[in-house]
């Protein structure tokens, strides 16, 4: 199972612009919804994203060592103002996450998250940011509410009524608790210079 073919099986559109990294995907391999990273803006500008969209920046612009971090966040930064200037901005939800954590200096011990029946005890790896973007992301919230990758898919589920895969995402958090859809909706970002 996968989210991608959830959402198919749901009548939902989905696009992985750019994220076939190291080929470790094979499943999108071939895929018509396995697109260049470039045609994310294009797409955004003209008002025409699917309803869930996986962006991975380009090489050269992902932030991985040795790329130049502000040449990769001027990147995001420009698939930010896509979406704003394609007036998706008010019904859009944008978490920038990575896939590292950038160091060693994290003084938080990773919490153990499952044992295996043979007894060999897993955890999470390092902590990672994720920045969420919204009309109803609550404004300079810092969450501290255990969170992980699998909670982005978590999150899908509940907003689009799916069944959870698996028991990991089952259990996951939702990261509902970084929203308030009463606010008054937030003004979109300023755009990137």
């Amino acid at each position: 199972p996968s989210l991608p073919a959830a959402l198919a099986k749901a009548g939902l559109t989905w696009r992985n612009y750019g994220g076939y990294a190291h080929g470790y995907i094979t499943a999108l391999k071939g895929s018509k919804d396995n697109v260049s990273a470039d045609r994310f803006a294009k797409d955004a500008a003209a008002g025409k994203l699917p309803a869930v969209s996986w962006v991975y920046g380009p090489k050269g612009l992902s932030e991985h060592p040795v790329e130049p971090v502000k040449a990769g966040q001027k990147w995001t930064a420009n698939q930010v103002d896509a979406v704003v200037k394609g007036g998706l901005w008010r019904n859009t939800v944008i978490f920038i996450t990575w896939d590292d954590w950038g160091g060693w200096f994290d003084h938080v011990k990773p919490p153990l998250v499952e044992k295996w029946t043979d007894g060999t005890q897993f955890r999470y790896g390092s902590r990672v940011a994720c920045l969420v973007l919204s009309p109803y992301a609550k404004a300079g919230h810092v969450s501290h509410v255990q969170h992980s990758h699998v909670s982005l898919v978590r999150f899908c589920e509940s907003t689009f009524g799916l069944k959870p895969l698996n028991a990991r995402d089952r259990a996951a958090d939702d990261m509902s608790d970084c929203f308030d859809f009463t606010q008054k909706p937030l003004a979109p970002p300023p755009p990137a210079i």
